[in-house]
């Protein structure tokens, strides 16, 4: 193995314990084969010429022929190499500044619902609809999971070794997680980025999905959507596109509360999907109800 290797894990750890006393992060976890298998290296002497084509030469390692060819040459230094479902990936960083947009096509401030049944409510009356692609997956995934419930998986405990059918099972079940995963990435980059690239001013709320994952009926489609990762990226997106990302306080009764009078209906369950003031009498849909109190709200 390259030293830079070594080199670059040490500084990692020293920018995660760094982060772990500002309080900003958990503490830094020892990582094993079983997390994602990664390694960075760079080029000691500076900045190196990655060329345009199907082979790329990675320093301290080599040149390998890549399956996606590069349609542009670029100026890096820093490579990470990463392992998928038994295939391998380079990433690299291009030091390029990215020019927002002059004007958005909306101005005015929009809020933006997150739900379950509809993945966001926009205030403008714009709905989008998450892939959920683990459910659809979900009865495939059974099946395939049924079919070779027989396999001679192997046990570390007795030193039985996997079969050759269970070692591609493995690799089969890792290809079909690994589709899963890709699909609910492309939708939240694509989401995200066209949110930003609209609209001047966002207002989102401050959810707490660890809070929400804890309840066992809505776990599972709140990992499906990605809440959290809409969120990581919004706020990255949102200064890259020239947009001005307003968080809204966890607290704030946007789905309870009337924006019509003001009254806060404390008796709103979540089986409920049409919001109906008792007080004015006011009916409209409960997310773009909630998305149009995000936007209005000022704290």
């Amino acid at each position: 193995m390259s030293s830079k290797v070594y080199q670059s894990a040490l500084q990692d750890l020293q920018a995660a314990f760094s982060r772990w006393r500002k309080g900003i992060a958990f503490a830094p976890t020892r990582k094993t084969k079983h997390n994602k298998q990664s390694f960075t290296v760079y080029d000691s002497n500076g900045s190196v010429l990655v060329k345009s084509g199907k082979f790329i030469k990675i320093p301290t390692l080599g040149t390998f022929r890549l399956t996606e060819p590069l349609k542009e040459s670029y100026i890096s230094q820093t490579f990470t190499i990463s392992r998928e479902a038994d295939a391998w990936y380079v990433s690299f960083a291009v030091n390029a500044e990215r020019i927002p947009p002059v004007m958005h096509e909306v101005a005015q401030a929009v809020g933006i619902d997150l739900g379950v049944k509809t993945f966001a409510t926009i205030s403008d009356g714009t709905e989008v609809e998450a892939p959920k692609p683990y459910k659809i997956a979900k009865t495939k995934l059974g099946r395939l999971q049924c079919r070779n419930r027989n396999k001679r998986r192997g046990d570390r405990r007795t030193g039985e070794k996997a079969s050759n059918n269970a070692i591609k099972y493995y690799k089969k079940m890792a290809r079909f997680h690994k589709q899963i995963a890709d699909k609910r990435k492309d939708f939240l980059n694509k989401t995200t980025t066209s949110i930003c690239k609209k609209y001047a001013h966002i207002k989102i709320e401050d959810l707490n999905v660890s809070g929400m994952i804890a309840n066992r009926k809505l776990s599972t489609a709140i990992s499906d959507l990605g809440f959290y990762e809409f969120r990581r990226q919004m706020e990255y997106k949102s200064s890259v596109f020239g947009s001005k990302l307003d968080i809204v306080d966890q607290w704030y009764p946007s789905s309870k509360q009337c924006r019509k009078c003001g009254h806060k209906h404390n008796r709103l369950k979540l089986k409920d999907r049409v919001f109906n003031c008792p007080q004015c009498g006011h009916i409209e849909d409960r997310d773009l109800h909630a998305a149009i109190n995000k936007s209005e709200c000022t704290g």
